[in-house]
């Protein structure tokens, strides 16, 4: 069988990589479900996040910062002019002017329009404060606000206001707008109960409260019952709207270089008719408890009582009169020296001589003029203090009305004391010789004399009486004494009583620190490390006055709106009633202030001829470096019209020269001048209007020098250094602290026992 062999292959060759025959591609399996669905789900989620994101970013635009960016869409569209409010008016009790508003012009530029050279020619004719206003116009070019009008002088004269706008084309961009500026038509009457407006300051903003909302150019109480009742006084601002771009000019089509298409020349939008209009709301009315007639009465015999310290070689460096109804609280006169005139600050202080005005009335030899030494002057009580010690002896039972104390003329010491020698004024009076010790007198006739002794004596029994060494200090706060009267009044010291604690914490020396009954006898005669306001004082006596009422002393009386409708009426609560103070003892108290303006009483000359049965208490107390303060309080008995009266004067008069001759006499042509009573001829310091009286006594004839008369002496102790707890710190611009008066005493001889000053 024939068998054939495969064909060889002879002479091909693989080419390397090439495939064999190709086989057929299978197709490759479609998607499944589920892989798409897993698809389709993350392409939706991707999509939702995108989604989200931009309705998140959509409601943070519109709900979160809608209003911020609706505000400024709208400021870069409008520009607002403030249509100024008037302030309420002040009055006083009976209808009289005492501060109101007049029409004022402010001179403004659009910076944009008015070379630098021309603003500072501009400050200059108008007395500004050019470095000021050069500063403001170089920030308004920098910051892009040009256009913007900025002020260069506010309550600007008539007189350079005609001037400058007759010079338009000279200055342009000058714009003069209409204001209310603040007008006091008594000019410093009454100028620490009203105070002065001024500017608010950045400092005034960013604390709020008070302050909240207002705009920068606000003006607003600064001190007084400007400051006291600023929300009541103050007005809501109108608004003039007026269509602007961003460059805060007339809304106008323009071209790409920003010039109008027009070809008019720009334009000052405010000179233009305003888009919108919303009115001002004046501020309400405010009428105050203040007799303006009796205020001014009051201010010229403060005036006169420190002139008669001065003739007599004293300082006379200041001084406070109130006068009050003791049944209300209701302030009828407050008046406090140095004083200043509140028109100063109107429209800033501008121009050299009320920069000049402005720097001396800041400077220590102005004396603090902006302090109200009414409610923030705070001094040793002296003798006027007498009368609470007398009474708190009458409420511990330690005396009666009976009760008697006899002086020698020798020295007096606390029991068991064997250092220190308290004397009274008759004893360091160079009339000794004459006047001779008090003798044997009961509370009433010791308040008459103004007795030292007595009262030494009183509490010097109090004290080995009681467990309770703070019990005369409590006493004494009884009556208001250590705090603020809660007078409607900015400012008020809270004066001091010193206690144990306090004692030990202020004392600067061991010995200093130690409390003893030598405290005590000094408080007893209101020195010490006593100091009181006349404000307070005038409240413990009108409680006297009134039963054991303590009021609260007040300058508001009613608030009106501009229709005159009382809206509401101010009669704050009295601060309480005195606590275990029988009636009878206040009638004692009153009967030894009978005594004072007496025969043989301390202020007998000082109440001669006078028609009125007025009765009170004088002080005359030591005060840092030698200065004396005197004092009167008291008021006429038996009247329909009630008023208790309070004089004060700082750096006053001693011995026969002291509170007899200046505050005593004040006090009483106050009290005559309230109840229509004319200065008698037999007045020794009559002040009214006329011909002298006959036989008018000089300053050394005016006191009586024989053993009843009122010739009064004091001793005068070393001065100490002011400070400790009370120390002030350095006073700011247009801001007088309060003044206080440091009583004075020297180093112990016996650690036990601190020696004593006198008082009358």
């Amino acid at each position: 069988m024939l068998r054939t062999r495969p064909p060889v292959d002879v002479g091909r060759v693989k080419r390397p990589g090439k495939k064999g025959p190709s086989r057929k591609k299978e197709p490759e399996p479609s998607i499944t479900k589920a892989k798409m669905q897993v698809r389709v789900v993350a392409l939706a989620m991707a999509v939702a996040a995108v989604f989200l994101t931009l309705g998140f970013r959509l409601w943070y635009l519109q709900v979160i910062t809608g209003q911020e960016h609706t505000s400024y869409a709208q400021n870069t569209h409008t520009r607002e002019v403030k249509i100024p409010a008037q302030r309420g008016v002040i009055y006083d009790r009976d209808g009289k002017v005492l501060a109101n508003n007049v029409p004022g012009l402010n001179v403004t530029i659009v910076p944009n329009a008015i070379p630098r050279e021309k603003v500072e020619e501009l400050a200059g004719i108008l007395e500004s404060d050019t470095e000021a206003v050069l500063a403001q116009y170089d920030a308004a070019l920098e910051s892009g606000n040009q256009y913007s009008p900025m002020l260069v002088k506010e309550n600007a004269s008539r007189e350079d206001v005609m001037y400058v706008s007759e010079r338009t084309e000279e200055f342009k961009g000058l714009v003069v707008n209409d204001d209310y500026v603040r007008n006091y038509p008594e000019n410093s009457l009454a100028s620490h109960v009203l105070g002065y407006t001024g500017a608010v300051t950045p400092e005034e903003l960013a604390a709020g409260g008070l302050y909240d909302g207002l705009e920068q150019d606000a003006v607003v109480g600064k001190g007084g019952a400007e400051l006291a009742y600023e929300e009541i006084l103050r007005g809501t601002p109108g608004r003039k709207e007026y269509n602007v771009d961003a460059l805060g000019r007339e809304v106008e089509v323009r071209r790409a270089d920003g010039s109008r298409f027009d070809g008019r020349e720009e334009e000052i939008p405010e000179r233009g008719e305003p888009a919108r209009i919303t009115d001002p709301v004046p501020g309400k009315d405010l009428a105050l408890t203040i007799d303006a007639e009796l205020q001014q009465t009051a201010e010229d015999e403060l005036d006169a009582a420190i002139a008669r310290a001065q003739e007599n070689g004293y300082e006379g460096s200041g001084g406070a009169i109130v006068a009050m109804n003791p049944e209300n609280g209701e302030i009828l006169a407050m008046v406090s020296r140095p004083t200043f005139d509140p028109q100063l600050f109107v429209g800033g202080i501008t121009g050299a001589e009320e920069v000049e005005q402005f720097d001396y009335l800041n400077s220590e030899y102005a004396n603090a003029p902006f302090a109200n030494r009414a409610i923030a002057g705070a001094y040793p009580a002296a003798s006027t203090f007498k009368v609470f010690t007398g009474m708190a002896g009458l409420v511990y039972g330690i005396i009666d009305a009976t009760t008697t104390v006899t002086d020698t003329g020798e020295c007096w010491r606390p029991r068991g004391s064997v250092g220190g020698c308290w004397q009274s004024w008759r004893e360091n009076s160079p009339k000794y010789d004459v006047l001779g010790p008090h003798g044997t007198q009961n509370y009433a006739e010791a308040l008459g004399d103004s007795n030292n002794k007595f009262f030494y004596q009183v509490a010097d029994w109090i004290w080995n009486a009681t467990d309770d060494e703070n019990w005369l200090p409590k006493f004494y706060e009884r009556f208001g004494f250590g705090s603020p009267t809660g007078t409607d009044l900015p400012g008020e010291a809270s004066g001091r009583v010193p206690t144990r604690q306090w004692q030990e914490e202020a004392g600067g020396t061991p010995d200093d620190k130690l409390w003893t009954v030598g405290r005590w006898v000094n408080l007893s005669i209101g020195q010490g490390d006593l100091l009181v306001t006349p404000a307070q004082l005038i409240r413990g006596y009108a409680a006297i006055h009134n039963g054991g009422t303590l009021v609260t002393p007040h300058i508001g009386r009613e608030v009106r709106d501009q229709n005159g409708e009382v809206v509401q009426e101010i009669s704050p609560e009295p601060a309480g009633k005195l606590e275990g103070v029988d009636p009878a003892f206040l009638e004692n108290t009153i009967e030894g202030m009978r005594k004072v303006t007496a025969e043989k009483g301390t202020a007998e000359n000082s109440f001669k001829g006078s028609r009125l049965p007025i009765v009170g208490k004088t002080g005359t107390g030591e005060m840092t470096g030698g200065k004396f303060v005197n004092w009167f309080a008291g008021w006429a008995e038996n009247q329909e019209r009630p008023l208790v009266v309070v004089t004060m004067i700082e750096g006053g008069g001693a011995f026969e020269q002291g509170s007899e001759v200046t505050s005593a006499p004040a006090a009483r042509h106050v009290i005559e001048a309230y109840y229509d009573v004319e200065q008698a001829s037999e007045d020794p310091y009559r002040t009214a209007s006329g011909p002298a009286p006959e036989g008018r006594p000089d300053s050394e004839a005016s006191v009586d020098a024989s053993p009843s008369g009122p010739g009064l002496a004091e001793s005068v102790a070393p001065t100490s250094s002011v400070g400790g707890p009370n120390a002030i710190a350095a006073p700011t611009p247009g801001y007088a602290p309060p003044v206080y008066s440091e009583p004075v005493y020297t180093p112990p001889a016996d650690p036990a026992v601190y020696p004593p000053v006198s008082s009358y």
